[in-house]
């Protein structure tokens, strides 16, 4: 008896000890985390590692989805995690789970579903990330008349990929800031082809034939741009001074009176208008328009010119 009352006590003792030791054993408890993983399709998959590292203790529990994509960690502490997400043929996920305030019973957190993409797909998406910023800075050099330094980058870029339209659309720009008009238009007729709903493009397609004197060519490029984009005020004005060059008058003052519509101020749109009153004989309304014209003018020689034309057209009126 003697002896069975020494070892009890004994273990009764080891027992106080534990308690003392590990006060806190029940925090491992007071989290259930658990969660869901599918592909870019939404299917679930199976057998993807999730490693949940706690940074303060410097231990790592890891779990894998089951046939439906899903996971569970039932019973972690509160406190910071660092997580991976692995599986052969997959991008590798990390994040952090921060769920640091003590819990006096069992919480459970539903992870937000996670997404993998393979790695085909990811290496892609990398690519296209160093596309996109190979076009931001082709776009740079444009805008700083950088034109040789663009057309350079953007052909390394269509190498790669001769159908992206961006950079040829971009390179067909760059093309037609350099006077190099039949290239840019080749390559404008592409981006049209690609992509039939680009405004721009048809709109860049009229500048070309414009500048190389193809006036039908360049009517029929601002009109489908004008029907794409109905508020393009520059196709308005590029195809009212091809219409007035060929003395459609009428037709002319109908471009640039739109113009006038969508961009009141404008002292280019207003003097057109003038003029194509001129032409009609009306010169009372033209002079309504070129007053306007001379408002928005900073060229102190467009002005006098417009006060002398308008000096004419009130000469004009008293006879």
């Amino acid at each position: 008896m003697k002896y069975r009352t020494i070892k009890l006590s004994g273990l009764l003792a080891a027992a106080l000890a534990l308690i003392q030791v590990l006060p806190a054993s029940a925090q491992y408890r007071e989290y259930y985390f658990y969660g869901k993983i599918i592909d870019t399709q939404k299917n679930p998959i199976e057998g993807v590692e999730i490693d949940v590292h706690d940074e303060a203790m410097n231990l790592t529990f890891s779990e894998k989805t089951d046939k439906n994509g899903t996971f569970k960690f039932p019973g972690l502490s509160h406190g910071s995690y660092e997580v991976t997400i692995s599986k052969e043929g997959f991008a590798t996920q990390k994040g952090e789970w921060k769920y640091e305030a003590p819990q006096d019973r069992m919480k459970k957190v539903e992870i937000p579903t996670l997404t993998l993409i393979s790695q085909t797909q990811a290496q892609e998406v990398e690519r296209l990330k160093e596309v996109g910023a190979g076009i931001q800075e082709s776009a740079d050099k444009i805008r700083q008349g950088d034109l040789d330094g663009a057309v350079g980058q953007l052909k390394g870029i269509l190498d790669k990929n001769p159908k992206d339209v961006n950079a040829l659309y971009l390179i067909g720009m760059a093309y037609s800031k350099k006077q190099m008009f039949p290239e840019a238009t080749g390559v404008f007729l592409q981006v049209a082809e690609m992509a039939p709903k680009f405004a721009a493009a048809f709109h860049q397609l009229g500048v070309c034939y414009q500048q190389q004197d193809q006036p039908d060519k360049a009517l029929e490029a601002y009109k489908k741009a004008l029907d794409l984009d109905p508020a393009n005020t520059d196709a308005f004005y590029n195809s009212g001074l091809i219409l007035f060059k060929q003395s459609r008058v009428d037709e002319a003052l109908e471009r640039f009176e739109r113009a006038v519509v969508l961009k009141p101020d404008d002292p280019a749109f207003l003097e057109m208008a003038g003029r194509c009153y001129i032409n009609k004989a009306d010169y009372a309304k033209a002079i309504e328009y070129l007053e306007k014209a001379k408002i928005g003018y900073n060229d102190p020689e467009r002005t006098k010119f417009l006060d002398e034309l308008i000096a004419t057209l009130k000469t004009q009126i008293k006879k």
